[in-house]
């Protein structure tokens, strides 16, 4: 073979595989970009959202609207003040005056926000301080304000010492 011929099929390959290289690299940064998605917003709100909601519909033996009606119910209740305080994102805005107590129910998250407030309550730890992931083992320590404490014992929680304490509180609780 002439160096000629040789010259030609190598330019030919090179040719041949930067047209391939610029094609894949083309296709791959181009695919399912936003221009064009690899699913499109239409299929999904059209196609596939019905089908899925058509399945589950048939899993549940009709009663998804049922279900769904439950839940906006609850959603609703969540929502609602037990008229010790308003409402702010669950959690219930609640003023106390000094030698007030809370006792908890578990799992009741407490967030002082002004005035003071003291551990309070007969079992050890009195409380948790999810903030700094310590506990409160015992009665009359103060609180730090904007800390979130939870109760994990029943019959825990806090005593006001200032006249016009505020709580963030979400959870089972009484004033006394």
């Amino acid at each position: 073979m002439s160096k000629g011929k040789k010259a030609v099929i190598a330019i030919a390959v090179l040719v041949a595989v930067a047209l391939v290289s610029g094609l894949t690299t083309m296709a791959v940064t181009n695919y399912g970009s936003k221009d064009d998605p690899l699913v499109t917003l239409s299929y999904l709100n059209e196609t596939l959202t019905p089908a899925i909601m058509a399945k589950l519909e048939e899993m549940t033996g009709g009663k998804l609207a049922e279900l769904e009606a439950r839940l906006d119910e609850l959603a609703a209740e969540n929502e609602t003040s037990t008229g010790q305080g308003s409402v702010v994102s669950g959690f219930e805005v609640l003023t106390l005056s000094k030698g007030q107590t809370v006792t908890c129910g578990v799992g009741t998250e407490i967030m002082p926000r002004l005035g003071a407030v003291v551990s309070f309550g007969p079992n050890n730890p009195r409380l948790v301080d999810e903030t700094d992931a310590k506990s409160v083992p015992y009665a009359d320590t103060e609180l730090l304000t904007n800390h979130m404490y939870m109760v994990t014992i029943k019959d825990n929680g806090v005593k006001a010492t200032k006249d016009n304490t505020k709580l963030l509180i979400r959870g089972d609780y009484t004033v006394s």
